[in-house]
């Protein structure tokens, strides 16, 4: 009878899981119908290279604001209600960007996407960890779940930069309301989610009083912010420099109408990168952190000395290196942290990761302004000696 009842828990458990995964990649790609042609957006709107780092910068302070609040809010509260009302709202202020026609639009655009975002951000993540390890407690379910999230994601996305390619020659601002489509279906399987996993119990009364202790003792753990430390410089190594790939591609000659090409290569290699990624489940975070870190400034140097309309393409190593480096280093800092508290430890790993890019966005985009490859360069001299101290403190925490 046990057994029975065991065998029904763990079967509702997978058609959960199942729901979480489906929501996650939806919520996670309808950026990408943009994501290729939002540059020329912009420039359309009167927006110039420095602007565009301004306004990137504006939707990071909003998030670095809002996420370790709302992460908490999700672990003490209710993840589900905010789940929901991230993907909805999400998909709404989509619609509202697309008739953007000056900077200060797409300035109040960009701030509403980070105060919803902000909302769902890290409660994927715990929901996919809390039933992987209902279903199988020795963690080799939850690895493997988490690479084949992100590869479906990618292989989503790849067909969404595809299709947003298509629609740009006729209309950017439809690929930029298109992505209202996944986000609003996204939030209608937040619905279904059920919301297993445990609360944070709180130490203090005062909410905001405990959101500060919770928050310490995150931070209190070494290993932890080790992880999280190697998490941010994953993230960011291939974040700001995105925005000079499609002005790349124009000042090496490729036309408009083939821009695409290049961010859908971006995005196949990406699939590589996370379907790679499944075979270095069982290596140390430091190799894998190492070895993506060394492709990344491979192909940056490359283009630094020689930039033309053959070399250009090998830009898309950084959509490789995204895939190697995503869910590695997502996955070893979830396993270094308790099931109660996964939403709060990502809102602190994302808003650190926020932070950093607030400032290197703008200052990896004023030197894109001045020439294009000074953008891949300033990239360099930043990461090298911060991936540096952070490979040598993960071999040393592995030894």
């Amino acid at each position: 009878m046990l057994q029975e009842e065991s065998q029904e828990s763990k079967k509702c458990y997978k058609r959960n899981l199942n729901y979480i995964i489906i929501e996650t990649i939806l919520t996670s790609i309808g950026a990408g119908f943009s994501v290729a042609t939002i540059t020329l957006f912009w420039n359309s709107i009167g927006m110039n290279q420095a602007q565009i780092g301004f306004v990137q910068m504006a939707f990071t302070i909003v998030l670095c604001l809002l996420d370790i609040p709302m992460g908490y809010i999700a672990d003490r509260f209710n993840r589900k209600i905010l789940n929901i009302i991230g993907d909805i709202g999400t998909a709404i202020v989509f619609l509202i960007y697309s008739f953007s026609n000056n900077i200060f639009m797409a300035l109040l655009s960009e701030c509403l996407l980070g105060t919803f975002m902000a909302m769902t951000n890290g409660v994927d993540q715990s929901f996919i960890k809390y039933n992987c390890n209902l279903i199988d407690e020795s963690g080799e379910l939850f690895k493997k779940v988490n690479v084949k999230t992100n590869t479906l994601r990618s292989i989503s996305l790849f067909i969404v930069v595809i299709i947003g390619g298509f629609i740009a020659k006729y209309s950017l601002r439809l690929t930029i309301a298109l992505s209202f489509i996944p986000y609003f279906i996204g939030g209608l399987f937040a619905f279904k989610i059920k919301d297993y996993n445990e609360k944070i119990t709180p130490t203090h009364k005062n909410p905001l009083k405990d959101l500060i202790h919770t928050t310490k003792e995150i931070l209190k753990d070494k290993g932890t912010r080790t992880y999280i430390f190697g998490f941010v410089l994953g993230k960011e190594i291939t974040h700001s420099q995105i925005w000079v790939f499609t002005p790349l591609l124009v000042l090496v000659g490729v036309p408009i109408e083939f821009i695409s090409i290049g961010w859908i290569l971006n995005q196949a290699l990406r699939i590589i990168g996370s379907k790679i990624s499944g075979s270095m489940i069982k290596k140390k975070t430091s190799i894998k952190f190492l070895i993506p870190v060394l492709i990344e400034f491979a192909w940056m140097s490359t283009l630094i000395f020689k930039c033309n309309i053959y070399t250009v393409w090998i830009f898309a190593l950084n959509g490789f290196v995204h895939g190697l480096l995503e869910a590695n280093m997502m996955t070893s800092l979830q396993q270094a942290t308790r099931d109660e508290i996964q939403t709060s430890v990502i809102s602190v790993a994302s808003t650190a990761a926020r932070l950093f890019y607030i400032p290197l966005v703008y200052i990896i985009n004023y030197l894109g302004n001045i020439e294009l490859q000074l953008a891949l360069l300033g990239v360099c001299i930043i990461f090298a000696p911060l991936c540096l101290i952070e490979f040598l403190k993960l071999n040393k925490m592995e030894i």
